[in-house]
């Protein structure tokens, strides 16, 4: 008989394989997050070099009109990459939950950034609204933004190429928040639909993912005492949709 430990966040049952398992992957990844970090801090430096001497060159009179457009384009360049790496940095950075309130439109719309990349290598056409006056969410914005991450880079796997990305934050009428991330996929089973939030369940190709994904971004909704709901069904793509409740007065 296996024995199962209780994860009472998300109301689920692990074996003690699945915990090691958990375990063992939360460690890798506070290793890679550390790793990636002072990789990042290397690069940072060589390209504060690139844009500053991108712009004192800009300022030397004689350029050619062809000089002056490619350095522009290295300085434009050179900073959207340095963008970029503060948003990694930014997203590795440990959280304090305590520590103020999070823009969760803007959260989207870095996450959107961060992925951009990916967005263009699979010609993914990207739909996004947000509404003026969603009330800021009392969490640390890095676990909203790791919920957003899983989703939309889900999203963009189940379309491969091609396809439409739906992003939207709105103001429900009961003053909470809504949003919602739509692909316009295959569609999933009814089968596979209800175990989508298990432990370790993936659909996806070996080395794509770990199976911890949507397991783990259902738990951070729910700690910030929020919803999450997938609606699905083959042909028709999928949507998930989180709701936070109104701020308390």
């Amino acid at each position: 008989m296996k024995k199962c430990i209780f994860d009472a966040a998300s109301n689920t049952a692990l074996t003690g394989e699945e915990f090691l398992d958990l375990l063992a992957f939360n460690e890798k990844m506070a290793e890679l997050g550390r790793i990636s970090a002072g990789i990042i801090h290397e690069v940072n430096t060589p390209l504060s070099v690139i844009i500053s001497s991108a712009q004192l060159v800009m300022r030397e009179e004689g350029l050619t009109e062809a000089t002056l457009e490619m350095v522009e384009r290295i300085h434009l360049e050179a900073q959207r990459l340095s963008q970029m790496t503060r948003g990694i940095l930014s997203f590795a950075r440990r959280d304090d939950d305590s520590s103020g309130e999070v823009d969760v439109c803007q959260t989207m719309r870095e996450v959107v950034s961060l992925l951009k990349y990916e967005i263009m290598k699979r010609s993914v056409l990207v739909a996004e609204r947000y509404d003026d006056h969603v009330p800021l969410l009392p969490a640390g914005g890095n676990r909203l933004k790791q919920v957003f991450l899983n989703l939309v880079m889900n999203a963009l796997q189940a379309m491969e190429r091609g396809g439409r990305l739906t992003l939207s934050c709105v103001l429900n009428e009961d003053g909470g928040t809504g949003i919602s991330i739509a692909d316009t996929g295959p569609g999933i089973d009814r089968e596979l639909l209800i175990r989508i939030f298990d432990p370790f369940f993936t659909t996806k190709k070996e080395g794509e993912g770990t199976g911890l994904g949507l397991f783990v971004s259902r738990n951070l909704v729910e700690a910030l005492d929020g919803s999450i709901t997938v609606h699905s069904a083959p042909g028709e793509g999928t949507a998930f949709v989180i709701v936070f409740p109104p701020p308390a007065d």
